[in-house]
């Protein structure tokens, strides 16, 4: 619908689109009449000759403002839809230069305040905005990148300000009393009488094997004993907290694997002074992270001791010093195979055998699954060194 039209109810504009331009008026029989030259005629003639002249010239200029309704076409167009619609509608609200009568043009005027009021068909645009159900179904749509894995999100809702998690210890036996020597007895298996093999793993060069021996422990149901140092106790948390999780036992192997005597590095004997920090250094970061209190267990670096520094380890609380029964040599490069042959031949009725984690040791955990088949089917228990030296 035509802004305009009498339909609308808003008035009746003139469009300069819509306007019709006057032409020429066809002669009426009263003006030929005088033309053909009645030019005698009474003036009252010729003024009402004028007077009619002037009446008709008057409906002709008032004529469109009846013709409005021609404009069906034009209802397309003042959707506003575009910019260009816009447009129109604010060019045909300005009035059109030229004669206008003076009637019209106070209507042009006064309109456009009230172009406003627009039917059905003047409705804007359907909004683009998103609704709130489309804005649900975005997010729905969302992948949830940042969301956590439960294990994740467990180990965090246990942890209390920042530290580590508690690390559940497996009941350990006691350790055996002390005998009152002076001097850290050396221990090369037990005394029991039962057929048991305890492996024993130092850990003090990289992490090396150290998940993959772990798992493999797992596994079989297997306890072992890790003799650890400080340094390696620090740069390996996590395996730390999981070997006392999982019921293995520790033991102090000094904070840097220094030799107490010597004996294997040609340095100096350490004093009395460096042995006592090297073993509260490594008890310290173990207590840290797990709680675990190692003494009176010791493996010494190297297999190193004399008397003097068996001394020094006793008077440190470490009256228990593990020795081994075979030492697999994976260290020196030994491959798995020469390993098994090696460990199981000559085998005593308790056994302790000396294997390494670290990655030059790869002989080691590559022979560990045919040690673990051989003691078994000999009928040997796994058992840790605390558990082989119970009565």
């Amino acid at each position: 619908m035509r802004v305009g039209s009498r339909e609308s109810g808003v008035g009746s504009l003139i469009f300069p689109s819509t306007r019709f331009e006057k032409g020429p008026r066809l002669p009426s029989p009263r003006s030929e009449g005088r033309r053909v030259g009645d030019e005698g005629r009474h003036p009252i003639t010729l003024v009402l000759l004028l007077c009619a002249t002037l009446f008709l010239g008057g409906c002709a200029a008032g004529a469109p403002s009846v013709v409005a309704p021609v404009a069906s076409e034009s209802s397309e167009v003042l959707a506003p839809e575009s910019g260009a619609a816009q447009d129109n509608v604010a060019e045909a609200a300005a009035p059109e230069p030229g004669p206008t009568t003076a009637e019209v043009q106070p209507v042009a005027i006064e309109q456009p305040a009230e172009v406003v009021v627009a039917p059905e068909s003047m409705a804007p645009p359907e909004s683009n905005a998103i609704s709130s159900t489309d804005t649900a179904a975005f997010a729905q749509a969302v992948p949830t990148v940042a969301a956590p894995l439960p294990e994740t999100t467990v180990l965090v809702e246990d942890t209390v300000g920042g530290a580590a998690p508690p690390v559940v210890q497996i009941e350990r036996p006691a350790a055996p009393p002390d005998p009152g020597t002076g001097l850290s007895t050396i221990v090369e298996g037990g005394v029991n009488g039962r057929l048991e093999v305890a492996l024993t793993f130092d850990a003090g060069a990289d992490t090396g094997y150290g998940a993959e021996i772990l798992d493999l422990l797992r596994d079989e149901g297997i306890p072992a004993t890790f003799g650890m140092t400080g340094i390696w106790a620090q740069a390996n948390p996590d395996l730390v907290q999981r070997m006392v999780a999982e019921g293995h036992q520790l033991m102090n192997h000094t904070w840097d694997h220094s030799s107490l005597t010597g004996a294997n590095t040609g340095m100096p004997a350490q004093t009395a002074d460096q042995v006592a920090q090297q073993l509260a250094d490594t008890e310290a970061v173990v207590r840290d992270l797990t709680g675990y209190e190692m003494r009176p267990y010791f493996r010494p670096p190297y297999g190193d001791y004399d008397e003097v520094s068996l001394g020094y380890l006793y008077d440190n609380g470490y009256y228990l010093s593990i020795w081994w029964t075979c030492d697999t040599r994976g260290w020196a490069g030994w491959g798995a195979q020469e390993i098994i042959d090696y460990c199981t031949t000559n085998i005593a009725e308790d056994e302790i055998l000396l294997l390494h984690v670290g990655a030059a040791a790869a002989g080691d955990f590559e022979a560990l699954p045919g040690l673990i088949q051989f003691f078994r089917d000999s009928g040997y228990a796994f058992v840790t060194i605390e558990q082989m030296l119970q009565p």
